[in-house]
């Protein structure tokens, strides 16, 4: 008999190995926009993509080891010509959840035919809002970005009736976009979409500095948090809000989930190629080549980690939100996580059991 998710979370914490409790899984490289954080589009590892096989593979290597929360990004995983019939097996892979990430900026028929589907199956779907009108061309490199991104969302929202899907949208904090930030967040929840809040960073495999993107404190920034605090559609834990400007005037942290918390905290990342990513560095193993059990008892992760000891830190959701949210650090941080998990988890309820009187 093969061993449950609970079964494997057990083992894995009794041989102290990470629980592997949330996998994002790059399905491409291609993108069809040309962001100024980003240079994914700059890789050039071939295939472009993952077919169905490679990816039934890589599931194979999560669900041995055991898989809980999943994503499937890119690039823009829509151009993956495979998807729709890769979104099942996700759904059956990943214990708790599954998001669909898209940017949305592709033909309606493509999206209608992947949103569907992942809606039917009950696969959250999240999407990137960074700017209105030229902001947002600016900021994505593509013609018309936030008319096409909301207009996709509110047929999303159309098709979505009784699914359980949550969809909701990220925006990626920075210095060109936080006059923007509260309007965005209205036409999103207009729209009947959730919000989370990022900052912008460079740390990552794929991400790309650019310091006019570089948010600083300023008294715009600050009146921005303070309008958004305690709006019922941000997703995000208000003590992840509260740190942002600490940070931002340290330009340290002295969180590492990674480093702090490797057992609950640590978050995987899998390349179009099979590499596995912690944080900033290179990959630390490839799953067409070993097992993640191998992987995470390899001397690679261990020097990764000695690394990141030395690691200024990062405010990211990502990372530290994670963290935060298993790591309250004092009682009032508690009871908001308390408050923002039984919030979430009642909505989805309602939506489960709409659903099944329809």
């Amino acid at each position: 008999m093969k061993p449950s998710p609970l079964g494997r979370a057990l083992a894995n914490a009794f041989w102290q190995r990470p629980l592997n409790t949330s996998t994002e899984v790059r399905l491409t490289r291609l993108c069809s926009q040309r962001c100024r954080q980003c240079r994914v589009y700059e890789r050039r590892t071939e295939p472009a993509s993952m077919d169905r096989a490679a990816f039934q593979k890589i599931l194979q290597r999560l669900r041995e080891y055991g898989a809980y929360i999943g994503f499937l990004s890119g690039g823009e995983p829509t151009l993956v010509p495979e998807l729709a019939e890769m979104l099942p097996l996700a759904a059956q892979t990943f214990a708790i959840s599954t998001t669909l990430v898209t940017g949305l900026y592709h033909q309606t028929s493509v999206i209608e035919r992947v949103g569907r589907i992942a809606l039917e199956l009950g696969i959250n779907i999240q999407t990137s809002l960074d700017g209105l009108g030229p902001v947002g061309d600016n900021l994505r490199g593509v013609p018309n970005f936030s008319d096409t991104v909301l207009r996709h969302m509110g047929l999303l929202s159309r098709w979505k009736g009784n699914s359980s899907s949550l969809l909701y949208v990220n925006v990626v904090l920075s210095a060109l976009n936080v006059s923007q930030v509260p309007e965005i967040v209205s036409r999103a929840t207009d729209l009947g979409w959730k919000v989370t809040l990022g900052l912008y960073h460079s740390l990552t495999e794929t991400t790309r500095s650019d310091d006019e993107l570089r948010l600083r404190p300023t008294p715009q920034l600050a009146s921005t948090l303070e309008k958004l605090a305690g709006h019922p559609d941000i997703l995000n834990l208000p003590s992840f809000l509260r740190g942002i400007e600490i940070f931002l005037r340290s330009g340290t942290s002295s969180i590492c989930a990674f480093v702090d918390d490797p057992l609950l905290s640590t978050r995987l990342t899998v390349m179009e190629n099979g590499d596995v990513h912690l944080c900033w560095g290179g990959p630390i193993g490839n799953l067409h080549s070993s097992p993640l059990d191998e992987i995470l008892e390899g001397p690679e992760y261990r020097r990764r980690l000695v690394a990141y000891r030395r690691c200024r830190g990062c405010w990211t959701t990502c990372y530290t939100q994670r963290y935060l949210l298993v790591h309250p650090r004092d009682g009032r941080e508690l009871r908001e996580n308390l408050e923002r998990l039984f919030h979430l988890r009642s909505a989805v309820r309602r939506l489960q059991i709409h659903r099944g009187r329809a």
